[in-house]
């Protein structure tokens, strides 16, 4: 795809109207599909966090597929070293439970360019993100190649998923190697933590079992300290803002 038809496509036929929506006009069933979509995403991962503390230790296979956090993993890996879960079992949950919601951010850069890349990455256009967009938008093999590897090492703490994966999509890499590249970067990562809780073994599973028996006190603190930040967070935008 060339730069002046992805142009044409995202920006040109499609201007925005309003600043906190990725495309311009009336919106097709395809947009509310994946912008309700993404919002349920986010409303799925903080729906998660108090259910953490009581399947750990009592179901944390199931936890990975739910959540794909990394001490999810470990703890499935531990499990699965004292017999407890099949160890094929505990790294197909990891997986599904990184990779099951990729999809919806590559479909938003398949549907919204640049438009929801720039969502994603914040409101500041200027010095490093203008030329992060710049480079881009640049229908160049560099590109291609930058944003493969970016996809394979979106796992690491410090790669935005759902900008690399709108990025996917709107510099338009198909779904197949999509996700395939997505699933190396996934299953080196879940084998890395799974790897870890099975060399620990036990003691891990001792400590996930002592976590869930306070299950209802430490799900209260993770509530209450999700509030707090967020509190924090606001009051910090607002004095940014005045």
């Amino acid at each position: 795809m060339t730069t002046e038809t992805q142009r044409d496509r995202v920006g040109k036929s499609r201007p925005l109207d309003k600043p906190w929506l990725p495309w311009g006009g009336t919106p097709s069933s395809r947009d509310l599909f994946c912008w309700y979509g993404i919002w349920l995403v986010f409303a799925y991962s903080f729906a998660m966090w108090p259910l953490k503390p009581w399947l750990i230790g009592t179901n944390p296979v199931l936890l990975e597929a739910l959540t794909g956090t990394q001490s999810a993993m470990a703890i499935a890996g531990a499990f699965a070293r004292v017999g407890e879960a099949p160890l094929a079992l505990v790294m197909a949950a990891g997986i599904f439970g990184m990779m099951k919601f990729s999809w919806v951010f590559w479909l938003a850069g398949r549907l919204w360019g640049e438009n929801v890349v720039r969502l994603f990455a914040g409101s500041q256009q200027g010095g490093r993100a203008r030329r992060r967009l710049d480079l881009l938008s640049r229908d160049t093999p560099a590109r291609r190649w930058i944003i493969g590897a970016a996809v394979v090492l979106e796992p690491l703490p410090l790669v935005p998923g759902p900008v690399v994966f709108a990025s996917a999509g709107w510099v338009g890499m198909g779904l197949p190697t999509f996700l395939l590249l997505n699933l190396i970067g996934v299953a080196a990562w879940t084998g890395l933590f799974v790897g870890l809780g099975y060399a620990i073994g036990q003691p891990a599973v001792d400590i996930a079992e002592t976590v869930s028996e306070h299950a209802v006190w430490v799900s209260l603190a993770v509530i209450v300290g999700g509030l707090v930040v967020q509190t924090v967070i606001s009051r910090i935008r607002a004095g940014r803002r005045s």
